[in-house]
Order: C-alpha cells, then structure tokens, then sequence
C-alpha cells in the first residue's frame, strides 16, 4: 500500500494543471470540447437500442441456472459427460469472441456493419436454443452427448454473432458521447430486467408445467416415472420457446429501430497491425493483471454457486419445488441493491466497494455449509446473498475503464478491444472451469441420473460446491484486489493529466487523435 502511495505522489507531482486561457467570450477556464454532434437520439431509438441487451442475459442466466439440473434429471446424461458438454461449450464461447470481432471488422453492407450480424445470426441463435433444450427420443448416453455439445457451441457462437456487434453499436448510436452515455443507461435497465425476467419465466413454466416428482419419489431407490419426465421435457421446452420469442422480437427491434451512422471511424490500421505488440503492453501492465485476476476468481465463486444452485436445493436442501422462487428472492435482491452500491462506490470509492461488498459475501456462503432444509431460514439467506452478488454485477465492469485510462496514460494509446475481449474471455473461462469441476466432482460422489433421491455424500458434495469451495476463491480474488494499485486518488490524477494532454493537444492544432479514442470508447 505504501508503493501505491508513493506512485500516486509520482503522479500528482508530474502534474501540472494547464493554466487558464481567455476564451472567445473574454472569460477564462478550458475550451469548450469539440465534438461532431449529430441530431441527439429520440427516445424510441433508445428504447430499441436498449431492448437488445435482454436476449443474452435472459438466455445466459437461464442456461446458468438451469442447464446443469437439465443435464443431469431430464436429459438424463451421467455428470462427466454434462462437465464435457459444460466446459467444451464455454471454452468453445470464448474462442468465438474475437474471432466475430474480426470478422465484424471486415464487414461492409449498405444495411451498415453491425445491424446485418445481429438480424441474420438471430435465427440460427434461435433455433440451436431451442434444441439445446430438446431430449432426442431413442438416442444413446454417447449420441446424447454429442448432440448437446453440438447445440452448445451452436448457440454459443450465434449469440457472439449478435452480441459482439451489438455492444460495438453503440459509438455508432451518434457522435455525441453523452447521447452514447444515455443510450447505454437504457441498455443496462434492460439487462437488468433480463436478467430477473428470463430465470423468473423459466422457473415459473417448469414449476407450473413440470409439477413435481415427489409423488413418484416415496419409495427409497424410486425413479421419477415417464410420465412426470415427459412434463418436464415440456415445460423446458416451452420455456425455451418464450425465450426464443423475446430473442427474434429484441434483434427485429435493434435492426429496423436502430440507426446505424456511416460517419464514425474505428480502429487505426497501426493499431489494427499492432495487436501482438499490444497484447504484449496490456498483459504487462499490473492494474489490468490483478484487476482480471480478481474478476476471474470472483467470477468462480459465483458460477460455482450459480450453477449448483438448482440441485443444491433439490438433493442437500429438498426444497426443489421452492427453487424458482429463491431464484427470484437472490436476483430480485441483487437488483434493488445496485443503488446502494452505487453510492457506496461514489461515497467510498470503488475498490472500497467491492472489497467489503465481496467479504460480506463470505460468511452468507459459509451458512449454506450448515443450513436445514426449512424456507424460513433458507429465504433470508438467499436474500444476503443477492447483496453480495449485486456487487459483482456492477463493480468490476465499471472499475475496467479507470485501468484503460492509467494505460492509456502511460502508454499513448487505449488498447481498449483487447482490454474488454479479454475481461470477457476469463469470465467465460470461469464459467466453463465452475460447471465442468462441479459435475465431476458430482460424478465422483455417486450422482445417479434419473433417481428420485441422492446419496448423503451427493448432498454433501453439492454443500461444499455452493460453501467451502466459492469461499477460497472469494479470498483469492480479495487477495489481488489488496494490490489493485487504483484509488479514487489516482483515478483523479489520471483524468487530470488526459485532460491536460488533450488540451495540450488542442492549443497545438494537431489532430486531436486521444480525444477522439476516448470518445470513441466502447462500454461492454
């Protein structure tokens, strides 16, 4: 901490406020910024801009919360295959990213660059969605496993198609940056509202179609019947149908009620040249290196929980008939908390924020080791755990653009698109590693697929998937948020001195290329 006192005093030493310059109205203070703004955005193509963040919320926390439970009770695959199909399918999600990335790069139409991915790649999202939650009549455990990989990375790699052009529409929303910044307020209402929406609809059909299997389980070893399975067949493959209709009606409202401008220039073909050697530059710079290590061992302990929650409830808590419920309780908590936390952050800083907002996270999963399977004290614990998870939603994303800025400062140039393609990349990662470690580890333990009950040593196994195990990365990743070197004092410093390069720059007549960088910046 010492060390990072010392650079801040660096810092502010090497700083020296531009003095105040007389303007055209014979007052003093800084130039006005120039900026080419168009007409602002009318509130209709926000709200059709905004729409399309839902369908890779909705589709991602439904498949995060419940595509593990589908695997292993109605698709019934024995849990090592679930890891192959689980882990293969992130690792294949993150590999496509940048790949799209480049490719949207390449692409010119006269519908524009964005806007034709997003149309075109719904239907193919659409369908392998939908058949990601089909059970194939008379296939084997090994065909099974194949098609489920298959429609996977299917998905996977079309919802990269939309998402990735979707995300960089918005410097191409109007070349005003705060028309950018509301735009982008809208979108995370709508994400928010995804979020909550797609797991509230999913477990709502499966409870209500689905009903339950309790019936078919009084007896010990007892199976759940064909009649009951087919139900649940049902009910997930309705609710797939819902979030089918939300995804085609969210990219038909972003392609005909979204504008695309023509006049809005990216990536330099130096920079574009250059993607090695800044590769090089970003991986070496320690903010961004302990900032993503933290995210990633906090992005473990949360899919860890996420994950294992549905069969968590079901064999170690047997409250399987309450679970969509508590899926509203955790989310519905983690939204109405996001306020709070934001003042936290103004108030207290951001890294402030999230480190006690993470340790607070601690003991409510230390309680799930121990806690019985009764609502009244399960309820109240899920509700905590929303809090910490709010911290999560909202902390690490908006701590990124203060490293960009200190690179930025020390470097000359952002780098921003291999910062955030790289963000992206090791939450996928997390993702892949929580899901394919917890079915193995479940396949270790004795899981039976299709039986009504599980062992004690399952129950066990799922306590110590959602406890003990997110626990110790929690820690690992407060352990590198300690040495995130970033304070609010230092993000002072940093907008300080890129204002007073800019204005440098501008007194000088020469192109203003970091302002235009700056504005041309992509919020993920």
């Amino acid at each position: 901490m010492a060390g990072d006192h010392e650079e801040e005093e660096s810092l502010l030493a090497s700083y020296s406020a531009p003095p105040d310059r007389p303007q055209a109205n014979g007052t003093f203070g800084h130039p006005q910024r120039r900026t080419k703004h168009g007409k602002p955005l009318s509130l209709v193509s926000k709200v059709c801009f905004a729409l399309g963040g839902m369908p890779y919320q909705m589709t991602n926390n439904v498949i995060g919360f419940f595509i593990s439970i589908f695997l292993l009770e109605v698709a019934q695959i024995r849990p090592a295959y679930a890891s192959v199909i689980l882990f293969g399918g992130r690792a294949w999600d993150a590999i496509t990213d940048p790949l799209v990335g480049f490719l949207v790069s390449k692409t010119n139409t006269r519908w524009g660059k964005l806007r034709p991915w997003i149309i075109f790649s719904a239907p193919f999202g659409v369908a392998s969605y939908f058949f990601l939650w089909y059970v194939p009549a008379d296939f084997s455990e090994e065909a099974r496993l194949g098609w489920y990989f298959l429609m996977y990375c299917l998905f996977e790699a079309a919802l990269s198609c939309f998402h990735v052009p979707y995300t960089a529409l918005t410097i191409y929303l109007s070349a005003d940056p705060k028309e950018r910044d509301s735009a982008t307020a809208y979108r995370m209402f709508c994400e928010v509202l995804g979020v909550l929406l797609g797991s509230a609809i999913q477990g709502q059909i499966v409870a209500g179609i689905g009903g339950s299997t309790e019936k078919d389980c009084n007896n010990p070893g007892a199976t759940v019947s064909p009649e009951a399975k087919a139900n649940l067949e049902k009910a997930y493959l309705v609710g797939a149908g819902v979030m089918c209709g939300f995804y085609l009606l969210c990219a038909a409202t972003v392609f005909f009620g979204v504008k695309e401008r023509k006049d809005v220039e990216g990536g330099s073909e130096e920079e574009e040249a250059s993607f090695f050697e800044g590769l090089k530059l970003v991986f070496k710079h320690g903010p961004y290196v302990k900032l993503t290590m933290s995210f990633l061992f906090l992005s473990l302990a949360i899919q860890s929980v996420q994950g294992n929650f549905a069969l968590f409830c079901q064999h170690a808590l047997g409250l399987g008939d309450q679970f969509q419920n508590l899926i509203i309780a955790l989310l519905g908590a983690a939204i109405l908390c996001m306020p709070v936390w934001q003042w936290c952050l103004v108030k207290y800083g951001k890294k402030t924020a999230l480190f006690w907002g993470t340790a607070v996270f601690i003991p409510t999963l230390f309680t799930l080791l121990y806690i019985p399977g009764n609502p009244y004290a399960v309820y109240p614990i899920t509700i905590l755990g929303g809090v910490g998870i709010s911290v999560a939603f909202l902390l690490p994303w908006s701590m990124l653009p203060d490293v960009v800025d200190d690179f930025t400062l020390k470097t000359g140039t952002r780098r921003e698109a291999i910062f955030y393609s790289f963000y992206v990349f090791f939450t996928k990662f997390a993702a892949g590693i929580s899901l394919g470690l917890s079915t193995l580890s479940l396949e270790a333990a004795g899981y039976v697929t299709g039986a009504c009950s599980q062992s004690a040593i399952v129950g066990f196994t799922l306590r110590m998937l959602v406890a003990p195990a997110p626990i110790v990365f929690i820690i690992i990743s407060l352990l590198f948020l300690w040495s995130y070197p970033i304070t609010e004092e230092r993000r002072r410093v940093t907008k300080a001195a890129l204002e007073h390069k800019r204005d440098k720059t501008r007194r000088n007549g020469q192109p203003d290329a970091l302002d235009s960088s700056l504005e041309g910046s992509t919020r993920v």
